[in-house]
């Protein structure tokens, strides 16, 4: 883990890009993985903000939305990660399937890249058609789910933390490995073990904000 300072370099309005931050590159975050920020500006903020990339940059990371407003260009913000379990994309995975049932797909687009480069065919199944996809990515409603877990041989979730109980049926139907981040507040970064982030597994319970906030599905259903 490290800690340091980075740059709000540009802000983006209606796009899975939040902003670009620039920074060292020990604290850019692994798809899934997460940096606590807050802003020089504002010391007396009471919590920090977990950041998350969409995509890569050569000076930093796309962060994926949603950010403070307040983090305009120029705001310099403090910097500690980068933080828990990111995905694990199988070298092998020719067929990927990113699913969002959060209804905001901006956290799984750092395996656009990854993916692609390994010459694997994507399909993004989601609430609506994001701004700005390469071509190559095929968008299906999340209706289409259950016809598509048979299909990938790796599959990403983004989802909210209540939403975990109505996965399981993808442990049936699909044979692939299946991450899922899950959506939940993550105030501490792994430090206070507060427990707001505590997500009860058949094993007992787990802390998203370290032992996440990627799961493999099959380990905590």
């Amino acid at each position: 883990m490290w800690t340091g300072t980075g740059r709000i370099d540009e802000t983006y309005i209606d796009n899975e890009r939040a902003a670009r931050i620039l920074c060292d590159t020990p604290l850019v975050p692994a798809p899934g993985q997460y940096l606590l920020a807050y802003a020089l500006s504002e010391p007396d903020s009471p919590l920090a903000v977990p950041v998350f990339r969409a995509a890569s940059h050569p000076r930093g990371f796309y962060a994926a939305k949603p950010l403070p407003v307040a983090w305009t260009p120029g705001t310099i913000l403090s910097l500690r990660g980068p933080l828990g379990h990111g995905f694990h994309l199988p070298a092998s995975a020719r067929r990927v399937a990113l699913v969002a049932l959060g209804g905001n797909p901006a956290r799984l687009f750092a395996l656009l890249e990854p993916s692609l480069n390994q010459k694997a065919e994507i399909t993004l199944l989601a609430e609506s058609t994001p701004v700005g996809l390469p071509p190559a990515i095929e968008v299906l409603p999340l209706t289409a789910l259950a016809e598509t877990a048979p299909w990938a041989d790796y599959m990403a979730i983004d989802a909210p933390r209540a939403a975990l109980p109505n996965v399981q049926s993808l442990l049936a139907s699909s044979g692939c490995p299946i991450d899922i981040l899950v959506e939940t507040p993550l105030p501490c970064g792994g430090i206070a073990e507060c427990g707001v982030c505590a997500i009860t597994c058949r094993n007992g319970v787990m802390l998203a904000c370290k032992d996440g906030p990627v799961f493999n599905l099959k380990a905590i259903l």
